[in-house]
């Protein structure tokens, strides 16, 4: 190398040192605002920011803008996006900020699992400073939703700012530092039930930011289950004009679960009295439809299982509730498990895509797929939602619920608005017959949904589930 190049090398190096000295010189300085402001500018990426886009609607999709009139379209896109908006608020956080570790970091700092309790002052645990000696060390913390301090009056006089959104410790020793550190405390100063806050740490160049949730504990729901299947599991049905079929599913039922307790909503329009042991008859305005009976009927259990049948159902000795049962208990994230009606499961999946928040989001059901099996049990593997036949944790469905508005037709739509809330899984081993479809004339006129209550269920895609396009496979 020659010495020309050795020369220009040292005074490239000499000029890096001499403008790094005059920034640590100008931080060392400068006001609280000033830092602010220093926090702001030099502050790494946290969150990779992605174009939104368009979800793909695949070819022989439902265009869900078709099924509104065109001259209220754009009125009702307009109202549609102002309480998407509002969702947006009730379920967006902080706390999806996309954060980055930075490399080769003096900073010590909880980076998962730090949960505060709503405006009570909480440590912050884990921070520390781990760095080379120096004449004196200074570190920023600042937060943007409550306020930051320190446990004794004592250490107020090493802290700049304390009971604020930034406080700056400085020190001549890394030990005292780090007892100091130990003493940090957060309050939010909002009362939220789930939230959180981002705090910045940064000291010289070196900046990181971690997550704090601020959470509202939540009590828990337990259920005394005993030892009695009748004591664990409720069924539940929905019937209309179908009572000869409805004793026949309740003969089957008590040929092998003779004090279990069963659910009838019943929306006849002239209906007949039910009476019979350990049968809870719940009579409904008539013709309110199928989801309004399915969630009158949910709405009563007191089990902490209920079994869905069709009132057109029949037990069988390959009807094993308990065996159901056991899957659920073995797997407490279980929150449904379908079993098969006449040896056919009838599960689906669902793909979901959001989009760009604008348009609307694109949903693609497709029957017959599913993903992996249930660990310890290889004849149950989940799924987005399963037949008609199914066992499921009353809690659990009671936060989702079933929309009233389908009254003739509806199954998938209650797994869709459970998509992401409800883990499903469908098993291969316990089965329930169906009894030979009879209809009666008068009864057909209502089973079938018009060509208007079609149009109405797209229409309900279309604005309450706040999507572009669906495909039903």
């Amino acid at each position: 190398m020659s010495s020309f190049i050795r020369s220009g090398l040292l005074q490239l190096l000499l000029l890096g040192f001499f403008v790094v000295m005059a920034f640590f010189g100008f931080f060392q300085s400068c006001t609280v605002e000033h830092k602010r402001s220093l926090i702001r500018r030099w502050s790494p990426p946290t969150g990779l920011f992605i174009p939104p886009s368009t979800c793909f609607c695949i070819n022989d999709s439902y265009i869900l803008d078709n099924s509104i009139p065109s001259d209220q379209l754009a009125e009702i896109l307009e109202r549609r996006g102002k309480e998407y908006k509002k969702h947006q608020a009730r379920t967006s956080s902080i706390l999806n900020a996309l954060l980055f570790a930075p490399s080769n970091s003096p900073l010590q700092y909880p980076i998962q699992g730090f949960t505060v309790r709503p405006m009570v002052p909480t440590l912050i645990p884990g921070l520390a400073l781990h760095t080379q000696k120096r004449s004196s060390y200074k570190v920023l913390l600042n937060v943007t939703r409550g306020i930051l301090s320190l446990g004794t009056p004592r250490d107020e006089d090493v802290v700049n700012g304390s009971r604020k959104n930034l406080i700056i410790l400085e020190t001549d020793s890394l030990a005292e530092m780090n007892k100091l550190l130990a003493k940090v405390t957060y309050t939010s100063t909002v009362y939220h039930i789930h939230t959180g806050d981002l705090v910045h740490f940064m000291c010289e160049v070196h900046q990181a930011v971690f997550p704090i949730v601020i959470r509202q504990p939540t009590l828990p729901v337990l259920f005394d289950i005993g030892t009695a299947i009748s004591d664990q599991v409720t069924v539940t049905t929905k019937t209309f004009m179908r009572y000869k079929e409805l004793k026949l599913l309740i003969r089957s039922l008590r040929q092998h679960y003779k004090d279990m307790t069963l659910i009838v909503a019943d929306d006849t329009h002239e209906p007949e009295k039910i009476i019979e042991e350990n049968v809870l008859h719940y009579i409904m305005p008539g013709g309110q439809g199928w989801f309004a009976g399915r969630t009158l009927a949910v709405s009563q259990v007191t089990t902490k299982y209920f079994l869905w049948v069709d009132d057109d159902f029949l037990f069988t000795e390959k009807t094993k509730i308990e065996d159901l049962v056991e899957v659920m208990e073995a797997t407490p994230v279980l929150d449904v498990v379908g079993g098969s009606v006449d040896g056919n499961q009838f599960y689906f999946s669902i793909n979901y895509d959001e989009g760009d928040g604008v348009t609307g989001g694109c949903l693609e059901k497709k029957s017959n797929r599913r993903f992996h099996s249930v660990p310890n049990f290889p004849q149950c593997h989940l799924v987005s939602g399963v037949v008609n036949f199914f066992l499921a944790r009353t809690d659990a469905v009671n936060r989702v619920r079933f929309d009233p508005k389908l009254k003739r037709v509806g199954h998938p739509e209650f797994f869709m608005d459970g998509l992401g809330q409800l883990m499903v899984a469908t098993c291969s081993h316990v089965s329930i017959s169906h009894q030979p479809r009879m209809m009666k004339p008068e009864y057909k006129i209502f089973r079938h949904p018009t060509s208007e209550e079609q149009d109405s269920k797209k229409r309900l895609y279309h604005y309450k589930n706040y999507l572009k396009c669906i495909r039903f496979g």
